[in-house]
């Protein structure tokens, strides 16, 4: 880093308000840096990041990128025609993508690199917690907020943790130390073009790993990496060397019998439900275990993550109704989480689901179409767009009719700017209540908890 940017003071983030370039900017500041940047709209990220001493700007604009700017870094979601970065060309100032330059700060580190189709955000999370308990002050950088923390990054020694985003191939950019992969699925093809480009993107992350590849051993995909690699991999299958039995249920906690090498280590419980939670603990389980922690230690400190933002994150109880925000927009996300809700046993589990990303709709809408069926009622509403253009006229009401044909309970399409007057007057005594997708549902959710608990409305 320091030969790269020795000459480096000013860094200018195009996209700032995105998790990834907030994250960036956060470690940026820490080390330093004078950083400023844009989004297109104000967010609790952009107000974060000004109450850190970052200079915000709103909206894209050429005179946004200050005089003294030495550095221009973009997000994957920044095009070629963006005023800002026109202006960085013009100028022949240096520009980095975002991947690369959290690279190139984390490359003399023990980089900790986690990658998959899913379950990154909380594997991520439950290294940098569980290395922080264990006082060994990691540099941390999640693609979501852990809640036992303020931020989703942070600057500390030795280890660096990171979430390594693989949706634009920026994961091959890190240096990893030991990198973990969780799955490989059927995502992010529209930058791919399929599953073969995608596996083999990730054979190439798992062999330039400079110590140990871990990943799991249920997924066949990602299996088969790990033996080309001579890797280690975790799983509840017989072949897996780190391995998971009598997965079940204890109050709030999933537990689940923990075995090295078919010898019983102890009982794990997880303040998380579901076992794609469980795998996530194995996959922690399997880096402890390489570097020679005491396990007891590790898992006795599991009972104290509170988990992630937006990974079935309970936002509120309203007398006998539970709203909880979930991140899923993947169908085996989707099945996964349902599935984990269902635990709950809840009188009726009452889904708001926004889809994500046209592209994402079109490849995988027979897999939309089956993955709801753990719901007893489900509302639909508009795609977020996250700035691809509607070429092929794809529509939620569509969507929901597919569905439907798939779903024993009630599918509604209803308009986003109506979920908030509407959605409360749908509620039942003793629902569960999930606002899915990776859009701004989240926000969405918080008016209509408002809007339940404002009128006093009746269930």
């Amino acid at each position: 880093m320091d030969k790269v940017l020795s000459t480096i003071k000013n860094i200018h983030l195009i996209g700032i308000g995105g998790i990834g370039m907030s994250g960036l900017a956060l470690l940026l500041r820490e080390k330093g840096f004078n950083v400023a940047g844009s989004d297109v709209a104000e967010s609790y990220i952009t107000k974060m990041l000004k109450e850190r001493g970052i200079k915000i700007y709103i909206g894209h604009r050429q005179e946004n990128v200050a005089k003294d700017t030495h550095l221009v870094c973009y997000s994957s979601a920044i095009k070629e025609d963006n005023p800002e970065m026109q202006e960085a060309k013009t100028r022949d100032l240096s520009i980095l993508q975002r991947g690369k330059l959290l690279g190139l700060i984390s490359w003399d580190k023990k980089t900790i690199a986690i990658s998959g189709s899913h379950g990154k955000t909380t594997t991520s999370s439950l290294i940098g917690f569980l290395l922080t308990s264990l006082g060994f002050k990691p540099t941390v950088f999640v693609g979501g907020i852990p809640l036992n923390y303020k931020y989703n990054a942070w600057w500390g020694n030795e280890y660096f943790v990171i979430e390594a985003d693989e949706s634009d191939g920026s994961f091959l950019y890190y240096n990893p130390w030991v990198s973990i992969i969780t799955n490989i699925d059927y995502e992010h093809l529209d930058y791919y073009k399929n599953i073969e480009t995608l596996k083999g993107n990730f054979l190439q992350f798992a062999y330039q790993t400079r110590a140990l590849a871990i990943g799991c051993g249920d997924d066949p995909f990602v299996y088969e990496i790990i033996k080309k690699a001579k890797g280690v991999s975790y799983g509840m299958g017989a072949h897996n060397k780190l391995r998971a039995e009598d997965f079940h249920y204890d109050g709030q906690f999933s537990c689940f019998n923990f075995f090295i090498d078919d010898k019983l280590v102890r009982e794990v419980k997880i303040p998380l439900l579901g076992k794609h939670n469980a795998l996530n603990t194995l996959a922690v389980l399997s880096f402890f275990n390489y570097l020679n922690e005491d396990l007891n230690k590790v898992i006795d400190a599991l009972k104290y993550f509170k988990g992630t933002k937006r990974r079935f994150q309970i936002k509120k109880k309203i007398g006998s109704i539970t709203f909880v925000d979930d991140y899923a927009h993947h169908p085996t996300e989707i099945d996964a989480v349902l599935k984990a809700a269902r635990y709950l046993d809840p009188k009726r589990l009452f889904v708001i689901f926004q889809p994500h990303r046209y592209s994402r709709v079109e490849n995988l809408r027979k897999d939309f179409a089956r993955c709801f069926t753990q719901a007893d009622e489900l509302v639909v509403t508009d795609i977020y767009a996250a700035s691809e253009p509607n070429t092929k006229k794809i529509d939620a009401q569509s969507l929901s009719k597919e569905i439907q044909n798939n779903f024993k309970g009630t599918v509604t399409h209803i308009p986003k700017e109506k979920l908030i007057s509407e959605i409360p007057l749908r509620l039942k005594e003793g629902d569960l209540v999930m606002g899915i997708g990776a859009g701004d549902i989240n926000s969405i959710m918080d008016g209509i908890i408002n809007e339940f608990e404002t009128n006093k409305i009746k269930t």
